[in-house]
């Protein structure tokens, strides 16, 4: 039966790479057979083909990377569209970026359902519930995750009328579901969050398996994105009761070419971008000067983080296991999420203390002088800039840009100058919105974004 089983959950992924698309085409419901809780937990364990991984065009569109002349005229039609946020960007009719969250679901909704189909007596184990909590936890990453690329930015005010995304509860795909508001796809990503934490447990000695502390992670990660501070605040305490490890960099070898490889007391839930966007580590590809010159001479960071090449730095600072920029969750960013948010609160002190905790472990030993700041607005922009420097590449600052952009007086306006021309993208435009794939508008009759 387990042989089979895998047989079946790969030709299943087969389908899945043919499949038009993930809203409206159902693989053959003869290729899934899961019958007991090892086998369900083998759909959600395919970590490294299907369950933990991100779309990265948004880092592309971001501004922590410049692509140099010289390669910019390299880039396929996708990649440049991305890089200057043109109205189209997919070259082809489908996108990995959407049709992969899209798979995570579908396999998120297949062990649902096949939960409930369980024996009355398995249901009140513990591994019931952690099978069901991590099923729920990676559909909400996912949701998150398309949000985060395929819609505008959440405003409270608006986001009941600005549109969300297509939400799907159970893998009968064959059901028609149009996009939801924002609204509604945030309140399901925060109950599937919520639900969670309650069922999981506090660790597992698999980093690419939720547990209770990344959801918590997760949830205030995802309020902080709606702009509830409160709220983001109490979870990132919550989290750091039961995990507040920090890496000190002083133990961090520069010598290899990818220093943190296996270095992982910071990550709380491990997910990557996808390679697609490659071209990120060729040469020709720099880290924004304007950014390298942020970091003190004895920061650590400058020298972990990148390298020399020619006359820029290459980005080389992932806490992955190979080559992919990793995404996931980590307590660095915690740290920075409770920093920022103690600010907006108005309590800078409480701001100060947690960024100063993160950042004695990023200078040379001796050397890190805490940082104080009398001014609150002041206290606020250090610490942005500072969770700018630590959090480059992980797919995080494109949302952060656009929670920028709908507060008052923090809009950013992107520029590119390129051998095209020279390019802006200007607050709140409606291209912080990655347009939906061509084939599912032809299949699945769903709304397009504004352009």
């Amino acid at each position: 039966m387990k042989a089979r089983y895998i047989f079946n959950l790969s030709l299943l992924i087969l389908v899945f790479t043919a499949c038009e698309s993930f809203l409206n085409e159902k693989p053959d419901q003869a290729l899934i057979v899961p019958r007991t809780l090892e086998e369900l937990w083998s759909i959600l364990d395919n970590s490294t083909q299907v369950m933990n991984q991100e779309g990265a065009h948004i880092e592309a569109s971001a501004d922590d990377v410049i692509i140099l002349p010289f390669l910019y005229n390299t880039l396929s039609p996708e990649q440049k569209n991305a890089y200057i946020w043109n109205d189209e960007i997919y070259e082809t009719p489908s996108a990995l970026d959407w049709d992969q969250p899209f798979r995570q679901i579908f396999f998120a909704n297949t062990v649902l359902f096949e939960l409930e189909n369980l024996p009355e007596s398995e249901k009140s184990s513990p591994e019931f519930n952690r099978l069901k909590g991590s099923a729920l936890f990676y559909r909400a990453y996912a949701y998150f995750s398309l949000s985060r690329q395929f819609c505008l930015g959440y405003d409270e005010a608006t986001a009941g009328e600005i549109l969300g995304l297509p939400l799907r509860s159970t893998p009968n795909i064959t059901d028609e579901v149009q996009r939801s508001n924002l609204k509604d796809t945030f309140e399901m990503i925060l109950k599937d969050l919520e639900e969670a934490e309650i069922m999981l447990p506090e660790n597992t000695p698999h980093i690419t398996r939720p547990t209770k502390i990344a959801s918590r992670a997760m949830l205030s990660r995802v309020y902080l994105y709606m702009g509830n501070f409160e709220k983001s605040l109490e979870y990132a305490d919550l989290t750091l009761l039961l995990k507040d490890d920090l890496l000190d960099y002083n133990n961090v070898n520069p010598a290899p070419a990818r220093p943190f490889v296996n270095e992982f007391d910071e990550v709380i839930f491990y997910s990557e971008l996808l390679f697609y966007t490659y071209y990120f580590f060729s040469n020709g590809s720099a880290v924004n000067p304007d950014l390298v010159e942020l970091y003190h001479e004895n920061d650590l960071r400058k020298q972990l983080f990148f390298f020399p090449r020619e006359d820029h730095f290459a980005y080389r600072g992932q806490y992955s296991f190979l080559v992919r920029l990793f995404s996931g969750l980590a307590t660095d960013e915690v740290y920075l999420t409770k920093a920022e948010c103690h600010a907006r609160l108005g309590q800078p002190e409480d701001a100060l203390n947690a960024l100063n905790t993160l950042l004695r472990n990023r200078f040379i030993s001796g050397t890190y002088e805490p940082i104080e700041v009398d001014v609150v607005e002041d206290v606020l922009e250090t610490i942005l800039t500072e969770r700018r420097k630590q959090l480059l590449l992980r797919g995080i600052r494109w949302g952060d840009l656009k929670r920028f952009n709908v507060i008052p007086g923090e809009q950013v306006t992107l520029t590119r100058d390129t051998p095209d021309g020279v390019f802006n993208l200007p607050p709140n435009d409606f291209r912080y919105a990655y347009p939906i794939p061509e084939e599912e508008l032809q299949l699945s009759g769903i709304a397009q974004n504004p352009r």
